[in-house]
């Protein structure tokens, strides 16, 4: 009934834009005593199939009617039109193609330019990691020479110490020679004779 509804209004003038649910249910209720319980939501799909394939069979309808030069006619043009079209179509993929070969390798002088600029940073800090090492072995050669020369400071501090006491120890005995008079050389002429005295009377008691 809705497609017998569809095609009656079509075939009365009505414009196919204007055909719709709510006016086929108007016509269903009015025509053959449908009750106004329809649903729109259900009603609107099986209108509009209707409507569509009505609308196929006029326009087939219509075709049929034309003689046969102008179906070729319009096949022959049908077929220009077809072809300028896939050209058009085919120039445009064609410079996608080539856009985007050329991009590609624009990519990849990119890559290849920053994997070098990779390698020469790794390169760069290889050798100073390099320099570092050499830097701490310096700082510690540094380090253990200054020590070694601490050790020989303060060697020399204790040898001029004890050179410097020596020295004032003599001083003081030179002075006390003096002290009692004559010169240096009788008293150490003196002191030794002494000590040769005290050998000899050592020496006669031995016998």
């Amino acid at each position: 009934m809705v497609y017998e509804v569809v095609e009656r209004l079509l075939e009365n003038g009505t414009p196919r834009a204007s055909i719709n649910a709510s006016l086929v249910k108007e016509e269903l209720c009015q025509t053959y005593g449908i009750k106004d319980t329809i649903r729109l939501e259900s009603l609107k799909r099986v209108v509009d199939d209707a409507v569509s394939e009505l609308q196929q069979d006029q326009d087939r309808a219509l075709l049929s009617t034309l003689p046969e030069t102008v179906t070729a006619s319009i096949d022959h043009f049908m077929k220009g039109a077809r072809d300028a079209f896939a050209i058009l179509v085919a120039e445009q993929n064609a410079k996608c193609q080539a856009e985007a070969k050329t991009r590609c390798a624009e990519l990849q002088f990119d890559k290849r330019s920053a994997q070098r600029h990779i390698s020469e940073l790794e390169a760069e800090k290889t050798q100073l990691e390099k320099d570092k090492q050499k830097l701490v072995q310096q700082r510690d050669c540094s380090i253990a020479d200054a020590a070694d020369l601490r050790d020989q400071l303060s060697a020399v501090k204790e040898e001029v110490t004890r050179l410097r006491g020596a020295n004032d120890f003599a001083q003081q005995f030179m002075d006390q020679l003096k002290q009692y008079g004559g010169s240096v050389e009788d008293q150490i002429d003196a002191v030794g004779h002494g000590q040769a005295t005290r050998r000899e009377a050592v020496s006669d008691k031995l016998k």
